[in-house]
C-alpha cells in the first residue's frame, strides 16, 4: 500500500494536482492530509507532497517551499514520472500554474502583462468547490468518490499528453495549408476530435498569414470553418446565406456546413469570407 502525504488545511491546485497523478500512477493507495512525520519522509512507499520541507525524488519527499529556486510540487512530481517536457509543450496553463504557486497571483499578473483582477475574474467556481472539497478531508481511499475523480483526472491528463503528441505528428502529416485570397486556411479531415492539438500544430507552423481552420465538425455531417483569434478581417456572417451553410455564430467567428463538401467548395466558401481586400 503506497500512502500520499499532503498538508492539512486550505487545499490548492498544487497538491490537489499532485495527488490526482500519482493516483494515476501508483496501485493500491491512500491520501492522507497531514503533516508527515520522520518516518513518511523516509519510507520510500509513502510519498510527500508540497510539505515537508524537502525535495528528495529518490525517496519520493516533492517539497519546494524550502528552496525558491524550486517550481510547485506538481512540476517536481511530473518531472520525476517523466511528463514534465511534454505537459509544458501540452498545457498552456502548466508553466503558469507553477508561477501562481510559487511566487503569487500579482507576479504572475505582471509577467503576463495583465492587471491582477483579470486572474481573479477568471477563477472558477468548479476549482473553488472541489478543492474546499478536498481541504476538507482528513484522508480519502478508493471508496470515496472524491477519490475516484481525483484518480480519473489524473489518468486523463496524462492519456491527453500522450494523445496531443501523436495527433500532432499526425496534422503535420496529414493537414494542409492552401491559400484563401492573399491569406491562408489550414484543413485536416481527421473526424475522431478534430480539433485536438491543433493549437499545437498552429504554433509549429508560426505562419500569421493562417486566419483560420476547417475540420470536420463535432455536431452534425459537415465541416466546421473556424476564425482563428479575434482576426476581423474574417466573418462568416458574409456566407450565412448560402444554401450550404447550416450555421453560422452571431459574431461571424464560425460557420458549418450542411454536409461535407470537396475541400476545394468549401476552400471558395472560406474566400467568401474574407472581408479584408488585399
Amino acid at each position: 500500500m503506497y500512502k500520499i502525504v499532503t498538508h492539512p488545511g486550505s487545499a490548492h491546485k498544487d497538491d490537489f494536482l499532485s495527488a490526482s497523478v500519482l493516483l494515476a500512477t501508483l496501485d493500491n493507495a491512500e491520501i492522507f492530509r497531514r503533516e508527515p512525520t520522520n518516518a513518511d519522509l523516509d519510507d520510500p512507499n509513502t510519498y510527500v507532497v508540497d510539505v515537508g520541507l524537502e525535495y528528495a525524488p529518490e525517496r519520493h519527499n516533492f517539497d519546494h517551499h524550502q528552496d525558491r529556486s524550486l517550481p510547485c510540487a506538481f512540476h517536481l512530481i511530473m518531472q520525476h514520472l517523466g511528463h514534465h517536457d511534454a505537459a509544458m509543450l501540452m498545457f498552456v496553463w502548466y508553466p503558469h500554474m507553477s508561477m501562481m504557486d510559487v511566487r503569487g497571483p500579482y507576479r504572475t499578473a505582471e509577467h503576463l502583462g495583465v492587471d491582477s483582477s483579470v486572474l481573479f475574474a477568471t477563477s472558477s467556481p468548479i476549482d473553488g468547490y472541489i478543492l474546499s472539497t478536498f481541504a476538507e478531508v482528513e484522508s480519502l481511499s478508493c471508496q470515496d468518490p472524491l477519490f475516484a475523480l481525483m484518480k480519473a483526472l489524473g489518468k486523463n491528463m496524462l492519456v491527453l499528453i500522450d494523445r496531443k503528441l501523436k495527433r500532432l505528428e499526425r496534422l503535420k502529416a496529414e493537414a494542409r495549408v492552401v491559400p484563401v485570397k492573399h491569406l491562408k486556411v489550414v484543413t485536416s479531415d481527421i473526424s475522431n476530435s478534430p480539433k485536438l492539438a491543433m493549437e499545437l500544430y498552429l504554433r509549429f507552423l508560426d505562419d500569421e498569414r493562417i486566419v483560420m481552420s476547417i475540420t470536420p465538425s463535432n455536431r452534425g455531417e459537415g465541416w466546421e470553418l473556424l476564425r482563428l483569434g479575434d482576426n476581423t478581417i474574417v466573418d462568416f456572417r458574409a456566407i450565412a446565406e448560402s444554401p450550404e451553410i447550416r450555421f453560422v455564430h452571431g459574431s461571424g467567428f464560425l460557420a458549418k456546413t450542411q454536409v461535407r463538401l470537396p475541400m476545394q467548395e468549401v476552400v471558395r466558401l472560406a474566400c467568401r469570407a474574407i472581408t479584408d481586400p488585399e
